[in-house]
């Protein structure tokens, strides 16, 4: 089990938990700071799903120690994703947020995945097993930030409107 210092010290970000599920060297370049969001339109379009969608709501963003940025409404957190294509990954990060919140000593919160393109949303709970699975997400992710080279290259279909795939496949 990390608390919240190791977290800090690892500096383990939702970002970084979404990468890892999603792809073990896009992780790897990104913990070297290697960005390429800035020029994905993908990742254009989720700011303004995030910035534009439910205007009558009111939440709250909340930035914590650097490391998450979460929107609450009400005792719920929210991520607004564009779509469902990385559900396992969008999951584990808010599943993160659960955690590193509950090592904070804030119990009872739950979270929600909002999709607006297709009015859809599903709730995400954080119990024991997830607690184990983001604990070993964790240990993953401290894995692949000690390595000394990227992970090879695995290609998959969402290789095509990757940000990365210039560094991954030229």
């Amino acid at each position: 089990m990390f608390n919240v210092e190791d977290l800090g010290e690892l500096h383990v970000t939702g970002t970084k938990v979404n990468y890892y599920v999603i792809c073990k060297r896009k992780l790897w370049l990104f913990a070297r700071h290697l960005t390429m969001e800035h020029s994905s339109d993908r990742v254009r379009l989720g700011k303004h799903l995030h910035e534009h969608s439910y205007p009558r709501e009111r939440h709250r963003e909340l930035d914590i120690a650097g490391l998450i940025h979460i929107d609450m409404v009400g005792q719920r957190l929210r991520e607004v994703k564009s779509s469902r294509k990385m559900l396992a990954a969008h999951r584990m990060q808010i599943i993160y947020y659960l955690y590193f919140l509950k090592r904070l000593g804030v119990e009872g919160l739950e979270g929600e995945m909002n999709f607006p393109k297709e009015k859809r949303k599903e709730e995400v709970k954080l119990d024991a097993e997830a607690e184990r699975q983001v604990e070993e997400v964790i240990a993953g992710i401290v894995r692949i930030e000690e390595m000394h080279s990227a992970p090879e290259a695995e290609f998959r279909t969402i290789c095509r409107s990757c940000s990365y795939a210039e560094l991954c496949w030229s």
